[in-house]
């Protein structure tokens, strides 16, 4: 799981809305039908590169979330019912415990695989040692990969207590539920490494990058 800088908002109608509550109760969480959601879940698209939050699973192409798609207010692009359904992902609540007052908290969304969003996480309680967008959050600071298995699993340098956080977390942020998809992919890719092609992965990102500095490693 990527480190992620959500520093960027390119929706501004969203962002002013945002500022203007302020320390307000916001509005009932109603999903798509919100005027800013479809705004709020590009924007954060972008912000992800077109990847889901926590298993790096590609959502959608790059051409829906270059910048050029947006202007001073929004999302400008005009999409297709068709292509609307070429862009996966759900709008998830990284600390469920804030959606009743703070439905609609910049800083607590990410888009998510639905299958993860809806099947493992749900409204399970988290533990913010593993929130993707955090100052503190480094992939390698609290994760390994373990390529021959496919697996994320805690760095074992890291005290009792924050092991045991990790794997919590690995778990209900579904960090490994396409581990066979994942690992399979990366060994394709690890063939075309050995006969020289310089072809990185689109999706799984952190995964691949841990798997070259552990070779890396073992070659000098």
């Amino acid at each position: 799981m990527r480190k992620i800088d959500k520093s960027q908002i390119l929706s501004r109608e969203y962002k002013s809305w945002l500022e203007g509550l302020k320390d307000k109760e916001h509005p009932k969480y109603n999903s798509s039908k919100h005027e800013h959601y479809f705004d709020i879940k590009m924007s954060l698209l972008y912000c992800q590169n077109g990847l889901c939050a926590y298993s790096e699973k590609e959502l959608c192409n790059s051409e829906f979330i270059i910048v050029e798609n947006w202007d001073k207010n929004g999302y400008k692009r005009e999409l297709s019912q068709e292509e609307k359904g070429l862009i996966k992902g759900d709008l998830e609540h990284f600390d469920e415990s804030l959606k009743s007052k703070k439905a609609w908290l910049w800083e607590n969304l990410f888009i998510v695989d639905t299958h993860i969003n809806c099947r493992i996480k749900g409204q399970k309680p988290i533990k913010s040692i593993l929130k993707p967008d955090s100052p503190n959050y480094d992939p390698y600071k609290y994760l390994n990969f373990d390529f021959e298995t496919g697996l994320f699993i805690p760095n074992m340098k890291l005290s009792k207590q924050e092991i045991e956080d990790v794997l919590y977390m690995i778990k209900t942020l579904g960090l490994n539920c396409y581990a066979s998809e994942r690992k399979k992919q990366l060994e394709n890719f690890m063939e075309l490494r050995e006969l020289g092609s310089k072809r990185k992965p689109h999706e799984y990102i952190t995964a691949w990058e841990m798997t070259l500095k552990l070779l890396e490693k073992e070659n000098n």
